[in-house]
């Protein structure tokens, strides 16, 4: 088996035990035990219990960016792109059941990667990204920063996951798909 087989052998363990345990549960024996593997190995391939929430976090990231691939081809225009990304991230998020567990049971792991320690995740993003906000030039928006979209959209869909006034007025796609599509709209509409 190689090293990354191990790796990935260990994350998934580690995301079924983290369902069932809880996020700051002690767990390395568990890993260790469902990944069919010693607990050193755990340590030396993936490291402490920070070290797999964090593996397991850029793994998700991962995930994420693959499948969103497949969004950001569907949709012409720079605004459709902008509003169908913070929808699919959104509803991925509340989906997504280690997340939520950890966003409803111990949000302050969570919240760092998402707000203040969210800087390594947005330049992932940033660099993912920038080719789709990039293909804007057919929409005439050459001078677009991607960095400043993409940042826009990321903590958009953010603060629609965390916020629980809005995450409960908010749980259809397409009532979220409106929201944001009427934020945008904001700056095209005359006010009244």
């Amino acid at each position: 088996m190689t090293d990354e087989e191990i790796q990935q052998r260990i994350l998934d363990a580690a995301e079924e035990c983290l369902l069932q345990a809880g996020p700051t549960a002690r767990i390395h024996h568990l890993i260790a035990e469902r990944a069919g593997v010693s607990r050193p190995t755990v340590y030396k391939h993936i490291g402490d219990q920070k070290a797999v929430i964090e593996a397991l976090l850029h793994r998700e990231l991962d995930r994420f960016l693959t499948a969103a691939q497949s969004v950001l081809a569907r949709h012409g225009s720079l605004h459709e792109r902008f509003i169908e990304t913070v929808v699919y991230a959104v509803t991925y998020a509340r989906e997504h059941a280690l997340l939520q567990k950890i966003l409803h049971e111990e949000p302050q792991i969570a919240l760092p990667w998402l707000t203040t320690n969210a800087d390594a995740v947005f330049e992932r993003v940033v660099a993912f990204m920038s080719p789709h906000i990039k293909r804007g030039e057919r929409d005439h928006v050459n001078a677009i920063n991607p960095k400043i979209v993409v940042e826009w959209q990321a903590r958009l869909a953010i603060s629609l996951l965390i916020t629980p006034s809005v995450t409960s007025r908010l749980d259809d796609p397409r009532k979220l798909r409106r929201y944001v599509s009427d934020l945008l709209d904001i700056g095209r509409t005359p006010v009244r």
